[in-house]
């Protein structure tokens, strides 16, 4: 009984101790897939919104200037050495080093120059889905064929789309029918150079986004809104569903923050809390598979884990 119970012990004591490391925070540089820079006075700036799915309150940012100070604070207090950021000359100036500037629609001649300069470097976010057309739309496929023409990485925004309700709530063509994931197949087949991430991971299409990465082993996804903006165990479940699946390396972090002061902590903290995720599977998606997806050089990775020691 007495070396049953030791044994007992022993074992209880190895599992705490594999739990506390799984739920150890990554220290890590972070590379964000997913960050808005605006360049207009948003109608969310200086309001109070409370999220009806998790009961959580935000303050907005004020205004331009204030969103734009807030963003920076958060990456450099979190250590994102690289941000997809929207196209705006004014946030690139601040750190042309961290920020990757990206645009996701427009005229095509126009995205052409911004890219062939360098002006530009990923097609993101694409959204026409807030206009209900799909990715497999025929007037998408010029927008697709120029990306893969260029080599340029692109990121597909498809759901969740605005607040729940959006559709009630200033947007009018949001519809849930439109946003079951399966609609980027077409373009994966039509494009097989495509270097494309689903934005938000295909939330809540757990299944189908299982097998379009089965089928398509180019397609990345990042986490965007749903890391902070779904319950933690809805989120952590479906987290979970990709990660068991074998695609943990493929999963990109993204915050989308948008105007909601607290996005960028919550999100961070929602991953470090996940007990199913290893430091290393944190590491591969806060950084590593991000650098992989960009093509970053051993060098670069190298200065950003010293840049993060310093942050």
């Amino acid at each position: 009984m007495i070396h049953y119970r030791a044994a007992a012990a022993a074992i209880f004591a190895l599992m705490l101790q594999a739990t506390t490391t799984a739920q150890e925070a990554y220290q890590g540089p972070i590379i964000d897939m997913h960050v808005h820079a605006y360049q207009q006075v948003s109608p969310l700036f200086g309001i109070q919104f409370t999220n009806p799915l998790t009961g959580i309150s935000y303050t907005t940012t004020a205004d331009l200037e204030a969103h734009k100070a807030w963003t920076f604070d958060r990456m450099k207090a979190h250590r994102i050495v690289k941000a997809v950021v929207d196209y705006n000359p004014a946030w690139e100036a601040e750190d042309p080093d961290r920020v990757i500037p990206a645009k996701g629609g427009g005229n095509l001649e126009t995205l052409r120059q911004g890219f062939m300069s360098g002006e530009l470097q990923i097609m993101a976010e694409m959204a026409p889905y807030y206009n209900g057309v799909q990715a497999d739309d025929a007037a998408m496929d010029p927008y697709f064929e120029l990306a893969e023409s260029l080599e340029v990485p692109v990121g597909y925004h498809i759901y969740p789309g605005g607040p729940p309700g959006a559709m009630y709530a200033g947007y009018p063509g949001v519809r849930a029918e439109n946003a079951h994931p399966m609609q980027i197949e077409r373009v994966l087949v039509a494009h097989p150079k495509l270097k494309i991430y689903i934005m938000h991971a295909g939330w809540p299409y757990l299944e189908d986004m299982k097998a379009l990465m089965y089928a398509h082993p180019q397609l990345y996804v990042d986490l965007g809104v749903i890391s902070w903006a779904l319950p933690r165990a809805e989120f952590h479940h479906f987290l979970k569903g990709l990660v068991d699946a074998g695609f943990g390396k493929r999963i990109m972090y993204g915050t989308d923050q948008m105007v909601f002061q607290g996005a960028f902590d919550q999100a961070i903290g929602n991953i470090n809390s996940a007990s199913f995720l290893s430091m290393e599977q944190k590491a591969d998606i806060f950084y590593n598979n991000a650098a992989a997806f960009l093509g970053l050089s051993p060098e670069e990775i190298e200065e950003h884990h010293l840049q993060a020691g310093n942050e």
